[in-house]
């Protein structure tokens, strides 16, 4: 986090926070399988409104018989964007959730038990930083033979002719990161040259670049000059509110469709300094937020860098865990449905979405407001009977009945349904 980006983050135009690669301190950031999930018990909290039928497991089991299938471990890794900006790693569609890792804050070994520790979380992808192009293509391949056996992908933050000849090869390289904070520290024509520079040595995998888009400016020349591009939303004592999420993520979305470039939700999993790290609301919410979106991807940063260690920050781990359980849960509905906002009476800061996806239809309603709780009403779609939870221990507070969806979101509150 550098200085002059942290002052430009005090201003209000600047609406999504903040670089996500600091420079080195000076003196003075696999495959999706079906999931078998344990549900945790629900609380009474969670106890079926009227109009809702309580029926996790049996909705948990409809979602998880439509799973996408799981791709076999390969010699190689072919990494493609699909048109409508899905990843899709050796033809099958996929949602890259991942981990960004800072690694020369760290050591060779350090990396590698961090990534394992990652791993233990249940990310499929993550970003890694390569302590030199020379030098450390032997320890690299470590990193790429641990990822395999876990079952992950690798972003690699490298891209010279060295490191792509000597790993390209690799079954875990997903591609590689040629630029960071791209919208300040390169132009669009040396992102394009970097980019066509590393397809000519490697055409099989990603080139990613990530940068922070504002309301101010969406910048709109980045777009098509990547394979994947990310956007950083950094709001907890960033100076936004946590709101941001959502409408920044939004122009992700539509300027990566305009280009068939994968949009990945780049958040805040770090507190900035004399800050504090997001609670697991907050987490949650960012999350849902960027999924309701359309992203067709996330990278949290940071799991490591020279301010921040979750290694030694433990209290985050649990909601990682099971957003990454929820996601992959979700992952048919999220690379392959339909996604539909829909306008919501009452308030308008929730967020609803319909989801559809081989013939049925899932709910995605949420609260932006860390403070205040939002009263909602929308329109049930045609022909629908009612609701049932899908997310077992997720809080459910809305109601179906006379064709409106209605109720009382506390603040932060994400929920999920299936639509009868």
């Amino acid at each position: 986090m550098t200085h002059w980006y942290a002052l430009a983050c005090a201003t209000p135009l600047l609406l999504a926070a903040c670089s996500q690669s600091p420079l080195p301190p000076v003196s003075g950031a696999p495959t999706t399988p079906s999931v078998q999930a344990t549900w945790p018990a629900p609380s009474p909290a969670d106890d079926p409104m009227p109009g809702e039928v309580e029926a996790a497991p049996e909705a948990v089991r409809r979602l998880e018989a439509l799973a996408l299938p799981v791709t076999q471990s390969v010699a190689s890794t072919r990494a493609t964007v699909r048109s409508d900006g899905s990843l899709l790693v050796n033809g099958q569609a996929t949602f890259p959730m991942g981990m960004y890792h800072v690694s020369w804050a760290g050591n060779a070994a350090k990396r590698l038990r961090d990534l394992n520790a990652i791993a233990n979380l249940g990310f499929n992808t993550v970003n890694m930083t390569m302590f030199d192009s020379e030098g450390d293509i032997a320890g690299f391949t470590k990193v790429l033979d641990a990822a395999q056996n876990r079952g992950m992908k690798v972003l690699i933050e490298d891209f010279s002719a060295k490191s792509i000849a000597s790993l390209k090869g690799h079954p875990a390289t997903l591609g590689w990161m040629i630029a960071d904070d791209c919208n300040n520290l390169v132009t669009p024509l040396e992102l394009e040259k970097r980019h066509r520079a590393t397809k000519a040595l490697d055409a099989d995998h990603l080139t990613y670049t990530s940068m922070a888009i504002s309301f101010a400016n969406s910048h709109t020349d980045y777009f098509g000059r990547a394979d994947a591009v990310g956007n950083q939303s950094y709001p907890i004592d960033g100076g936004d509110a946590i709101s941001v999420v959502y409408p920044v993520m939004q122009k992700l979305v539509a300027e990566a469709a305009q280009k068939g470039t994968l949009p990945i939700a780049n958040l805040q999993s770090f507190r900035w300094e004399n800050g504090r790290y997001p609670t697991a609301p907050e987490l949650n919410n960012m999350t849902n937020q960027a999924l309701a979106a359309g992203v067709k991807g996330i990278l949290y940063y940071t799991y490591l860098d020279s301010t921040n260690d979750l290694a030694k920050y433990a209290a985050l781990n649990g909601e990682l865990k099971r957003l990454n359980r929820e996601v992959k849960l979700l992952t048919p509905v999220l690379v392959n449905g339909q996604r539909r906002s829909v306008t919501v009476s009452g308030n308008r800061q929730a967020i609803a979405t319909y989801w559809d996806y081989q013939g049925h239809r899932y709910l995605q309603v949420l609260n932006p407001n860390g403070k205040a709780s939002a009263k909602v009403q929308f329109a049930l779609p045609a022909g629908s009977a009612g609701l049932s939870r899908l997310l077992a221990g997720r809080p459910t507070t809305l109601r179906a009945q006379g064709g409106q969806v209605s109720g009382t979101l506390a603040p932060l509150a994400t929920q999920w349904y299936e639509v009868n």
